[in-house]
């Protein structure tokens, strides 16, 4: 019994370690009460290889993105567009920040001028990098990207890509 008890306490410690670079998002639901328009992309691993799916290795854009995002775990995207440039403020985006102050996380850059703000944040586990969020907060918008799962830097810009292709993908097919 005492075995089968510490099995279970190693896997959930495992556990909750692989999740955590995952942010409650939760947070921006009150921007987006507030929105005059909003994107919401909430994709799980399953989702994730799901929609890659669409994809085409025959063609160059689609099959670097599949190769970028093959070991993505899930993705989660809210962009928020407001009418007034004062709809927000950047303590608004506090609780998500306060967030990355758990074990693991690093800034990658940081700058702020004029009102505006640009974070992005990395997670590591076991010397690899597992997570990574982007906060973009600028007169009139925010835009949050979490991502899980391997992520390498030189694929990031990949990352942009994907909601345009697997939007042109799924209305050919």
């Amino acid at each position: 019994m005492k075995r089968k008890l510490m099995v279970l306490v190693i896997w959930l410690a495992t556990a909750s370690v692989a999740f955590t670079q995952q942010i409650d998002l939760k947070a921006l639901d009150k921007l987006a009460a507030k929105s005059k328009n909003k994107t919401e992309i909430s994709m799980d691993e399953a989702t994730v290889k799901s929609a890659l799916g669409f994809l085409s290795q025959d063609k160059k854009d689609e099959a670097a993105v599949q190769r970028a995002v093959k070991d993505l775990k899930g993705l989660y995207l809210r962009v928020y567009e407001f009418d007034q440039k004062d709809a927000f403020r950047l303590d608004d985006l506090k609780p998500i920040l306060d967030q990355l102050k758990s074990p693991g996380w690093t800034s990658f850059l940081r700058s702020q001028e004029d009102g505006e703000q640009v974070e992005i944040w990395m997670h590591r586990t076991n010397g690899q990098t597992d997570g990574l969020l982007l906060v973009s907060a600028e007169a009139g918008e925010v835009a949050v990207i979490n991502a899980l799962g391997m992520v390498r830097l030189e694929d990031l810009s990949m990352l942009g890509k994907i909601g345009s292709i697997l939007e042109g993908a799924t209305r050919s097919k």
